[in-house]
């Protein structure tokens, strides 16, 4: 097989599932409600507004419903409001397209970690048919470039360690670029950055006896352009922002712009770990692993409704697969799958301490590097090409029958009730 054969795939199946039936329905769905009016802020009104989120996925959004015609004129009252001759289209195409490229970074991802072409196509499946990242990336939400940066920054570090000359620095300048996104989506999204600190270390402490400047700089490169990225972002954010708004209450800018950056900062932070509200979906972070608590997202006049609930094949897949790694993997399953199961430590343990409400979709990063870790694993012990084939087959099988079960909800398709009341098999899944 071609080696770009299993990337078309992948890039097909995943665009026909993120696109169709993206102006549906034409109604706000869950935080559209917020992100909405922060992206309408920077593309159409220009009034200041405050949230506890950095700025560059939402001027991503904004710039790209603006680019395709977007012009606002609509205040996101309510979840459920009518969009009305607006168009939800442009504000959901940015996410979608992060969504729609998310499977192709994972497969590479696998690819670079030494995983089999197959059971890495295997994994880059899996990412597609997610119900619970389709839903996530189908709508006005941050997660999509907050995954897609952050497994792209890896795989560009991955592949930048493997190449030599211009194209090794070239590598380390997109992994740095990535790592700033995904920090400037969300602050979770420093762990891309924190586990590239890593692999620098490591690489510096391997090399130290034949000198170790080579990682030294491509950690110094990576750095200064994942900076350049995240201040350019704020340096937007400013420019955009220039009429009065609600956010003024948190605060007016005066304009060092640095000073007001370094402010903003410590009051996004503060609004961030004192959040108070409480809601019925949240859960706590022990259980997103077996996924105990949907997110009701979304219900229409017919009985259509949409929940942020994934696949349980690659949910409950993923977590016995983990598992079954870190107890009895060997050897070669740490000499591969140690940067997975790092990128997992990295991005679960600082949640387990936040004190406010969360959320299932709090675990989608952690959720892939779990994937990630487990698929290196089941590389390891499915030596036989015969064997290989038999239990793809039947986990590929097990991914298709769920997802197509579970698709009502995350379309929001008009079905029969007793289709979606046989669809809650847990108490907290409606």
């Amino acid at each position: 097989m071609k080696w770009w054969v299993p990337l078309v795939i992948l890039l097909g199946l995943s665009a026909v599932l993120h696109l169709w039936r993206l102006g549906v329905p034409r109604q706000v769905i869950f935080d559209e409600v917020h992100f909405g009016k922060f992206v309408t802020a920077y593309c159409c009104t220009h009034q200041r507004f405050f949230d506890i989120h950095p700025p560059h996925a939402k001027l991503l959004i904004a710039g790209t419903a603006k680019l395709i015609g977007y012009q606002g004129g609509f205040n996101f009252d309510h979840i459920g409001e009518e969009y009305g001759d607006i168009s939800p289209i442009p504000l959901r195409l940015f996410p979608a397209i992060a969504g729609i490229l998310l499977p192709l970074i994972f497969y590479a991802l696998l690819r670079l970690l030494k995983v089999s072409p197959l059971i890495s196509f295997f994994g880059g499946l899996a990412v597609v048919l997610d119900n619970a990242s389709l839903v996530q990336t189908r709508i006005i939400a941050l997660d999509g470039l907050l995954l897609t940066a952050t497994f792209g920054s890896l795989a560009a570090y991955l592949a930048g360690a493997r190449s030599q000359g211009t194209s090794a620095w070239l590598w380390y300048i997109v992994a740095g670029v990535l790592a700033g996104l995904a920090a400037g989506t969300k602050f979770t999204g420093l762990a891309a950055l924190v586990l590239l600190g890593v692999l620098v270390l490591q690489r510096v402490l391997s090399q130290i006896k034949k000198g170790a400047t080579r990682p030294l700089l491509s950690g110094l490169v990576i750095l200064v352009s994942a900076f350049v990225v995240y201040i350019a972002g704020w340096a937007v954010h400013f420019a955009l922002l220039t009429q009065p708004g609600e956010g003024d209450a948190w605060g007016v800018p005066t304009g060092n712009f640095w000073q007001d950056t370094v402010t903003l900062h410590r009051t996004m932070l503060s609004a961030n770990y004192n959040l108070t509200a409480t809601h019925p979906d949240e859960s706590p972070w022990w259980s997103w692993p077996v996924m105990l608590t949907s997110i009701f997202y979304w219900n229409g006049d017919g009985g259509e409704v949409i929940y942020f609930l994934g696949n349980p094949a690659v949910w409950w897949g993923s977590t016995l697969l983990f598992l079954w790694a870190f107890f009895l993997g060997r050897r070669e399953v740490w000499k591969r799958g140690w940067v997975p199961f790092l990128g997992f430590l990295i991005a679960m343990l600082p949640l387990v301490r936040v004190p406010r409400a969360l959320f299932l979709y709090h675990y989608l990063t952690p959720l892939l590097f779990s994937l990630a870790f487990g698929l290196v694993w089941l590389d390891t012990v499915l030596v036989s090409p015969e064997r290989r084939r038999k239990v793809l087959g039947a986990a590929t099988l097990a991914l298709v029958v769920f997802f197509l079960a579970f698709a009502p909800l995350t379309f929001g398709l008009s079905v029969a009730p007793g289709w979606i009341s046989a669809l809650y098999w847990l108490p907290n899944w409606r």
